[in-house]
């Protein structure tokens, strides 16, 4: 089995990677990794012309344009890697007939209310990035291929750009911080988010070869529990002071939504996984750092 990872250098193609090292990668799984300098996803004729050259057996798409304040200028771009390219490789998968593994955002909601979002809510972004979001995962839909859409939030790493090590860098050198505390979701670890997903994709397999159907689909993933993004700051830096502000102290030119909260019920119930609570991961996350950073 030829697997094709997109967004290798990312923090999720980086935890697949890492996992492919692993007992945990299936026996016989050849990982093809391809970043941005091997296949520009903003250039559609770059990502047909991989296919072609490799002719995977299963698709991983990792990559994503994620700068999200950015994305309101730099929209066709973010249209190109967002919305074009999942379209392609939809389109690829339902012709020869092989699986996507596609990873979409909790953007594509308007965070209104308080409650957990179920995956069949309507899709209505407050900004760019979300948009294309949920036009990539309705052009997966379209396709009618076999395909796992993993929709996450705040996503984390001890690899790449992301709000723990932002905290770490900015806490070691200010007495105190402010914080957003009026916005909620589950901050999620990327080597989780990727083995969750490798867990659920063989359990999706394992179905279709009993006969039952590959659950194509939308599911929440994320880590367990919620939390502000002041709360995740001082689970951060327990010895620094996190001053809560409203998002209207701290504009950006993107709006953000403000409840993130999503509902796990459907991927546990489908693939029999219960991910680990946030701290849990955050732990795990903040050992690496200190590992590899003395």
């Amino acid at each position: 089995m030829k697997i094709l990872l997109l967004g290798a250098n990312g923090q999720l193609g980086s935890a697949y990677r890492e996992l492919s090292k692993t007992e945990a990668w299936p026996l016989g799984w050849e990982l093809v990794a391809l970043g941005s300098k091997e296949c520009d996803l903003s250039q559609s004729w770059s990502l047909s012309q991989a296919l072609e050259k490799i002719r995977p057996d299963l698709i991983l798409n990792g990559a994503a344009y994620t700068a999200v304040d950015l994305a309101e200028r730099e929209q066709e771009k973010c249209e190109a890697i967002n919305v074009q390219a999942p379209e392609v490789l939809a389109r690829y998968c339902a012709y020869h007939g092989i699986p996507l593994v596609h990873y979409s955002s909790d953007y594509v909601y308007d965070g209104a209310g308080a409650v957990e979002r179920l995956e069949g809510a309507p899709h209505s972004p407050v900004n760019f990035y979300g948009t294309s979001k949920a036009k990539g995962d309705e052009a997966i839909i379209r396709s009618g291929c076999e395909h796992l859409i993993f929709r996450t939030s705040w996503v984390f790493s001890h690899t790449g750009k992301n709000f723990v090590k932002t905290m770490l860098r900015i806490g070691a050198e200010r007495p105190e911080l402010k914080v957003v505390e009026d916005q909620v979701g589950a901050p999620t670890y990327a080597p989780d988010l990727a083995a969750y997903s490798l867990q659920a994709l063989m359990r999706a397999l394992e179905l279709k070869v009993e006969g039952r159907g590959f659950p194509s689909g939308v599911y929440h993933l994320t880590n367990s529990d919620h939390t502000s993004w002041a709360d995740f700051a001082r689970a951060i830096l327990p010895g620094v002071k996190v001053i809560g502000i409203p998002s209207s102290e701290y504009p950006t030119p993107a709006k953000r939504p403000m409840n993130s909260r999503l509902s796990l019920e459907k991927f546990k119930t489908t693939f029999r996984i219960a991910p680990r609570p946030w701290r849990e991961a955050l732990q795990e996350c903040l050992d690496q750092l200190k590992e590899h950073h003395g």
